[in-house]
């Protein structure tokens, strides 16, 4: 595994990988609702991620993912800097780190009570997450588009064109992925599937950045 397949997987499996320890840890200890919230949205993400150890497990495995974000981005600018001018690939990690420390400021504020929590942070975090994302990962997919034409060889450029159609999609279709202390059942089921499609998108890079090696002059 080369150094840009170990940044794509660790990215995945750390944000999906805490979110889904939370979740367990979060219903087994009834400190969050138990469903399937792909589906039945009954809690959102911030939620299953509060109390108990489950808010020490995802305080700090988001955190960590967080730190991984902003790899993957410099990866992400490495790979494509021979097919694509510097302003273009500057504005797409300046999104795409913008929108991890924004991720990171959001968990950071996140305490066991709610009254203890500082929601306004929390949520302009989690917004600021999802709309920069969303900005760093067109930008990406156009770059790499046009990269393709140029000789760079994309695996998942199907995965990646899948992807950001389904997230277009439900930006469009639900009027965005925004985040709020009290959200609705159909806002809860976005914000979950958007954050796995993020996810995939990042871990589509593994069968990309087999070249991505740390080197020493």
């Amino acid at each position: 595994m080369s150094f840009g397949q170990f940044i794509a997987v660790a990215s995945f499996v750390l944000s999906m990988g805490t979110i889904a320890v939370t979740y367990f840890v979060g219903t087994s200890a009834g400190t969050a609702e138990l469903c399937n919230p792909f589906f039945d949205g009954c809690t959102d993400i911030t939620h299953t991620g509060m109390k108990g150890d489950a808010g020490f497990i995802f305080r700090g495995g988001m955190i960590a993912a967080c730190a991984f974000f902003v790899i993957w981005w410099q990866v992400h600018k490495v790979w494509l800097s021979p097919y694509a001018g510097r302003v273009a690939l500057n504005v797409m990690q300046f999104f795409g780190v913008l929108a991890a420390f924004g991720l990171l400021a959001g968990t950071a504020v996140l305490l066991p009570e709610k009254s203890d929590t500082r929601w306004d942070v929390h949520v302009r975090g989690a917004n600021l997450f999802f709309q920069g994302m969303l900005i760093a990962l067109t930008t990406a997919y156009v770059l790499t588009f046009k990269a393709r034409k140029k000789g760079l060889n994309v695996p998942s450029f199907g995965i990646k064109t899948a992807v950001m159609a389904i997230l277009w999609f439900m930006f469009i279709a639900f009027a965005g992925v925004t985040v709020g202390i009290e959200m609705s059942h159909g806002k809860r089921i976005i914000e979950w599937w958007a954050t796995l499609f993020i996810g995939v998108y990042l871990l589509s890079s593994f069968w990309d950045w087999k070249g991505i090696r740390l080197t020493s002059d």
